[in-house]
């Protein structure tokens, strides 16, 4: 809602005037907003929805109930939420790091913050691994849902190491404000490529423990397993390789070596669209004819993630290996039309998704209103979609982003953004509206020892590890139904 609340400052500024004229606010606060609005929805809301799917799913698939070493996760998530607030505290340096570029100077409270939030999510990582093997027999496979979540932590935990460097480099020089000078003045390029290292690790982080939340919900809504349990396992390592390696794509356009900037930025930026082709394919397969499928809101919202995402990837895809494109659009609303695409519908808006699948079990509560969460759903794909097609068609004619005041003829393009983004504020208005009633007045559950859904998705990936020749003694535990 933080994060939120800075997005719709923003629409509001950029929606009211093309002049910059600080109708809502004044343009450095515009610029700081905009780097806490970035800052809130990634470090704060999604990251911190990852963290708390994999602690309520690891346990309930593996039948532990347990979290590994929770004092250790618990550290980790006030840390987390503690060093974000010093970030938040930046103050009006924080106008310059919506770039995320050194060495424009941030303020000491940002570069400690920053620190800060790795070492709390590292925490939280080491618990969530640990919670993984809670349980484990030796020779069983664990699901695949856990196998996703495993991945992307130990993906995103190595990519922390190099923005972790480079933040102490620039905390601990002239320019991060401590007087302490361990270090000279960070050289930009190298500096740039360590950070951006994490990019997108970072960027797949939600999408990745996403990606284990479908394989386990799916089955459920087709009444079948997965239409290929081997082929989705072997998902796993590909994303792992692929995910690690597309960051240098950020460095397109700066003096890095042919081999890395021209080369292996193209193809694995190319290649990284293979896993989640073959992820949906294998999806839609299992689903099969939607007219058949039961839909409810949590459903439909992960159903809408999938198509979004396909869109998002085929957006994409030209920014990159079309070396005379990407200049073009690169720093215009394509790109963040892109970004909202893979953040806001596909990853937030599948896990919402998934929230309104498990909720019930995890609230002990039924929904309080079906209605509430279809208007929701609408709400926040009318919202979202139109800020998504207009910020992208606007940057096809030049649209700039990160910039306060711009050409008359780009207004539209920003008034269309202040409709999209309002009107996807209201309909969360309407969901946390929804959840509020849900647990204070929702119809109660029976109570089980185990989640029915866990149960149910188990039982169907054991089915499909036999069809697809498993041997028995490596099938995933099987859970009882009470």
């Amino acid at each position: 809602f933080i994060g939120g609340a800075f997005a719709l400052i923003l629409r509001g500024q950029a929606g009211l005037s093309s002049e910059g004229v600080p109708v809502v606010v004044d343009p450095a606060y515009y610029f700081q907003a905009m780097t806490n609005h970035v800052m809130d929805m990634i470090f704060g809301a999604a990251f911190n929805v990852v963290f708390a799917v994999a602690f309520y799913m690891i346990p309930a698939l593996n039948g532990s109930r347990l979290v590994k070493w929770p004092k250790i996760a618990n550290a980790g998530f006030w840390l987390n939420n503690l060093a974000l607030f010093m970030m938040n505290l930046g103050g009006v340096k924080n106008q310059y790091l919506f770039t995320f570029l050194n060495p424009l100077q941030a303020s000491p409270t940002w570069y400690i913050g920053y620190g800060l939030m790795v070492v709390g999510e590292w925490l939280e990582m080491v618990s969530v691994l640990g919670t993984s093997f809670l349980g484990r027999v030796p020779g069983r496979l664990v699901p695949t849902a856990i196998g996703f979540i495993v991945m992307d932590m130990i993906m995103m935990a190595l990519a922390n190491i190099s923005v972790f460097i480079a933040d102490m480099w620039s905390l601990f020089s002239p320019i991060g404000g401590l007087n302490i000078y361990l270090f000279g003045i960070p050289n930009a390029e190298v500096w740039k490529g360590l950070f951006w290292f994490a990019d997108h690790p970072l960027v797949y982080f939600v999408p990745y423990t996403l990606s284990g939340c479908i394989v386990a919900i799916a089955p459920l809504y087709a009444r079948r397993p997965m239409y290929s349990i081997r082929f989705t396992r072997w998902l796993i390592p590909a994303a792992f390789v692929l995910g690690s390696s597309v960051y240098v794509h950020h460095i397109v356009d700066d003096p890095w070596p042919l081999i890395l900037r021209d080369i292996f930025a193209q193809t694995s930026t190319a290649l990284i669209a293979v896993p989640f082709a073959a992820l949906w394919l294998l999806f839609f397969t299992t689903l099969g004819d939607p007219r058949k499928l039961k839909w409810d809101p949590g459903f439909a919202f992960i159903f809408a993630a999938a198509v979004w995402n396909i869109i998002g990837g085929i957006q994409a895809e030209p920014t990159n290996p079309v070396p005379a494109m990407d200049p073009t659009v690169h720093n215009t609303g394509w790109i963040f039309g892109h970004f909202h695409i893979m953040l806001a519908i596909y990853s937030v808006g599948g896990l919402l998704g998934a929230l309104y699948v498990v909720g019930p079990d995890l609230f002990g509560k039924k929904w309080y209103s079906n209605k509430l969460g279809w208007l929701h759903f609408w709400g926040w794909q009318a919202g979202m979609g139109l800020f998504a097609i207009a910020s992208s068609e606007g940057g096809m004619f030049g649209l700039i982003r990160r910039e306060v005041a711009w050409a008359g003829f780009y207004e539209v393009y920003y008034q269309l953004l202040l409709i999209g983004g309002w009107l996807a504020g209201f309909a969360t208005i309407i969901f946390a509206y929804n959840l509020v009633l849900t647990l204070l007045y929702g119809e109660k559950m029976p109570k089980t020892d185990l989640p029915m859904w866990a149960v149910q998705t188990i039982a169907l990936e054991r089915y499909g590890m036999r069809r697809e020749g498993y041997k028995e003694e490596e099938l995933p535990l099987m859970l009882p139904a009470d």
